[in-house]
């Protein structure tokens, strides 16, 4: 008879993920903010709270709330402030923290919203928090990605009812300059980031790190949102090269129209 596996146990510390409508430069929001630095990475830097919280805020452009199961509102105020980049409230995603001594110390367990791990030492934190963190700004891309592809759609859509491109053609070349802009701009800021130096130095936190990283689904959400990206590229090509070739084609009626007009010309002279 199979065994069933044991339950997590109850839920710990709260870890709270938000995602930031852009990127941070994390040394302006660092002299901006007033809270005590504990620990600072290249991309991110680590704060002390009131009450033995934490705050992780990361330069791709999220931030990890340590002790609180929610987005506390005078924190969100201080954050847009420093940062200058508003939170964005539709990607908040919490996940507990547990310690549980009687665990293997290479065998943590991440479940569903939970993380259980033997000791609950600053590097397990930093990787949960670096993981979810990515997590939330991949979700933000991810929306991002996804209204640029419905955007190509119904361009292309427009396109295939009409049978042709519009005459006047400075709000179509505007679209896809939009398009083509904002393509470039996720393709550039959003990548996942090297696993941290923890995890080369302790075989429990790179553990720990894996099993999470697995449980986001990192690297196949990457994988999508980039997959979106190229569709959008695909089709923004596609419909340069169709406005190319019309204003090829007019180029040349336009040639064929001046050649008739000098054989005409030169007829008239020597009649």
């Amino acid at each position: 008879m199979s065994q069933v596996p044991a339950a997590l146990p109850a839920k710990g510390t709260p870890l709270t993920a938000v995602a930031l409508a852009g990127r941070v430069d994390l040394a302006r929001a660092s002299a901006a903010l007033k809270w005590t630095e504990l620990r600072r990475h290249p991309y991110a830097t680590v704060f002390a709270l009131e009450g033995g919280e934490r705050l992780h805020l990361f330069g791709l452009g999220a931030f990890v709330h340590e002790g609180r199961k929610d987005l506390d509102p005078a924190l969100r105020t201080a954050i847009e402030a420093a940062t200058g980049v508003r939170c964005l409230l539709d990607t908040v995603e919490t996940y507990y923290l547990s310690v549980d001594p009687s665990r293997e110390a290479s065998s943590p367990r991440v479940g569903w919203d939970q993380v259980s791990v033997p000791d609950a030492t600053g590097e397990f934190v930093g990787a949960v928090a670096l993981l979810l963190a990515q997590s939330a700004a991949l979700e933000r891309y991810e929306h991002a990605a996804s209204k640029l592809l419905d955007e190509a759609l119904a361009l292309a859509r427009e396109l295939a009812a009409r049978g042709r491109l519009p005459h006047r053609s400075g709000k179509l070349v505007r679209q896809l300059g939009r398009i083509t802009a904002d393509r470039l701009e996720l393709a550039r800021w959003f990548y996942l980031v090297d696993r941290p130096a923890e995890t080369w130095e302790d075989a429990r936190v790179a553990s720990l790190y894996d099993a999470l990283f697995a449980n986001l689904e990192l690297a196949q959400r990457h994988e999508a949102m980039l997959h979106k990206l190229e569709a959008v590229q695909r089709a923004t090509e596609t419909v340069v090269d169709l406005w190319q070739v019309r204003r090829g084609a007019w180029l040349e009626i336009a040639i064929v129209a001046l050649i008739v007009f000098e054989i005409a010309l030169t007829l008239w002279r020597g009649a």
